[in-house]
């Protein structure tokens, strides 16, 4: 049961993860794309290090996803098409990466990675 539970925990970080790569992908990034798919093993590694590493990853990520809202906005202000419903995806695309982030603070997995003082 405890296995189930934290498979449910560490879901939203790998799907984060997953969806960046498809994004590189689609920019025809396949290198940056395949690190990305793969980056998610570091999860089996239950130190703190790996942990820190993936949050930052997700930090960066966010970025990322601010970055091409703004481009994807631009682009869609300069041709005059609507941007409400692409601004509405991206802003719960950015959330729900800074949440993955924030997953770490569930007591399972400070535990887990050794995360509490």
């Amino acid at each position: 049961m405890r296995s189930l539970k934290l498979s449910f925990l560490l879901l939203p970080i790998v799907l984060s993860l997953w969806l960046l790569a498809a994004h590189f992908l689609r920019n025809g990034n396949v290198v940056l794309c395949i690190g990305l798919v793969v980056f998610p093993l570091l999860l089996s590694i239950q130190q703190r290090w790996a942990a820190r590493f993936i949050q930052v990853a997700l930090s960066v990520s966010a970025i990322i996803w601010m970055q091409a809202t703004y481009q994807m906005l631009s682009e869609r202000l300069m041709m005059g098409d609507d941007w409400m419903r692409m601004s509405a995806i991206m802003l719960g695309v950015i959330g729900f990466t800074i949440l993955s982030a924030c997953i770490f603070l569930h007591p399972s997995l400070e535990k887990r990675y050794g995360l509490t003082k």
